[in-house]
């Protein structure tokens, strides 16, 4: 059964992703939303988790600006991925969600293909702004910053899209790994506590 838009949804921004995001899911998703995520420094809670029947699961969080907290957020993502509760988490602002939402679902569907109907690419390549449509090749980024600008070329605005992913390309490192690293170093505890002795150490 594929997913479907099931308000209420606990923001309206999130209530804007499941409503644009099922028009283009795969048919056998299984869509979630408010995930209970217990880790060795505490139980979060994540917007959207994505499961496919292979068991790849991928978070979605809708991150309104008066609830972001960029630093801690990275932080509690890696705390989720190194435990193992996901294997990808995906940052998609509030204001993108809103306005440049094709934009996202392009970028989620060439990341992501088994999250979504194999034509979606083609569909939402059609509606997906020119500055975005070749950033579908650079996965093995973890954060993809797009100004758009106008004919006469000033900006018209931006998309920002963060990702956490388990699997680390070759020769390369994330920020995640060390601090969930770190957070073991210390048997886990308090997010807070975590994060102020890894800043003490530096």
């Amino acid at each position: 059964m594929p997913p479907f838009y099931d308000p209420p949804y606990d923001s309206p921004i999130e209530d804007e992703f499941a409503q644009r995001y099922v028009k283009y899911a795969a048919d056998n998703v299984e869509m979630r939303t408010q995930v209970d995520a217990p880790t060795l420094c505490g139980r979060f809670v994540v917007d959207f988790v994505l499961s496919t029947p292979s068991g790849h699961r991928v978070g979605i969080e809708c991150d309104g600006k008066e609830f972001h907290d960029e630093h801690r957020d990275e932080w509690r993502d890696a705390m989720i991925i190194g435990d193992g509760v996901l294997d990808d988490i995906y940052r998609v602002r509030g204001s993108d969600i809103v306005h440049n939402m094709d934009d996202v679902l392009y970028l989620l569907a060439n990341f992501e293909p088994d999250l979504f109907d194999p034509r979606a690419q083609v569909n939402l390549r059609v509606l997906t702004r020119t500055e975005v449509l070749d950033l579908g090749k650079e996965r093995e980024r973890d954060r993809w910053r797009i100004t758009y600008l106008s004919e006469k070329g000033s900006v018209e605005g931006s998309l920002l899209l963060e990702a956490r992913r388990r699997v680390i390309p070759p020769n390369q490192r994330r920020f995640w790994s060390v601090a969930y690293h770190h957070a073991v170093s210390l048997g886990g505890g308090r997010l807070d506590d975590v994060m102020k002795d890894h800043q003490s150490r530096k």
